[in-house]
């Protein structure tokens, strides 16, 4: 009878062999780590949500748009977002390394 348990290099089955530390613990990220990205996006996320609160109250009063022409404004521009970011991401993904990093030639 096979165990799966003790196995080191199973070929009966497609366990991965097993390894004295986990994989989870090699690539965590530390709290410090976590707060300084949290502390870094929140002004990209505070403008883009300033943004769109302030843009729906100017097309709806200042404008006088139709509440529905104003929700096709607003999420024609989340639509545009959703697929030019992974388009953009891939290309930059797949660009060369410079000296100067990936981002430089975009």
């Amino acid at each position: 009878m096979h165990t799966h348990s003790k196995c080191q290099s199973c070929v009966h089955c497609k366990h991965e062999p097993q390894t004295t530390e986990p994989h989870h613990k090699q690539n965590k990220l530390s709290v410090c780590n976590k707060i300084c990205y949290a502390i870094g996006g929140a002004p990209y996320q505070i403008t883009g949500c300033a943004l769109g609160f302030f843009l729906q109250i100017y097309l709806l009063d200042v404008a006088q748009l139709d509440p529905f022409y104003a929700s096709i404004i607003l999420f024609v521009g989340r639509a545009w977002d959703a697929v030019t970011d992974p388009t953009v991401g891939f290309l930059v993904s797949r660009s060369p390394w410079t000296r100067f990093g990936r981002m430089l030639p975009w």
